[in-house]
């Protein structure tokens, strides 16, 4: 799943991808809490515009895996289960971790 993102970031020259993937790798963290708070306060609709705005950024890079758990998320919140937003949103933030440590490791975000 990871091999997505060598082929995506082969696309554009190094620089742009870098922009792409630290502004990434700065706003989806931002997005997870947006989405906590939402889930706090019994919010759902700041929820599930949070992995909505994430989901796309992770298509924008290849990160399969965690856009298709932004996606299950984004389907709890709109129906109004914050249990199991909650839920996704923890296996969300371990992927994420995953994901940066993965760009950390291969030079396109600064460590």
């Amino acid at each position: 799943a990871l091999a997505d993102f060598e082929a995506l970031l082969e696309l554009l020259d190094r620089d742009t991808m870098r922009e792409v993937v630290t502004l990434f790798a700065l706003s989806a963290p931002e997005r997870l809490t947006l989405a906590r708070r939402g889930i706090a306060s019994g919010e759902a609709r700041v929820a599930a515009t949070a992995f909505h705005t994430m989901r796309s950024g992770c298509g924008q890079l290849g990160a399969r895996h965690l856009e298709e758990l932004c996606a299950n998320a984004e389907r709890s919140a709109k129906a109004d289960d914050l249990l199991g937003t909650a839920a996704v949103l923890d296996l969300a933030a371990v992927e994420l971790d995953r994901c940066l440590g993965w760009f950390r490791d291969h030079g396109w975000v600064d460590s």
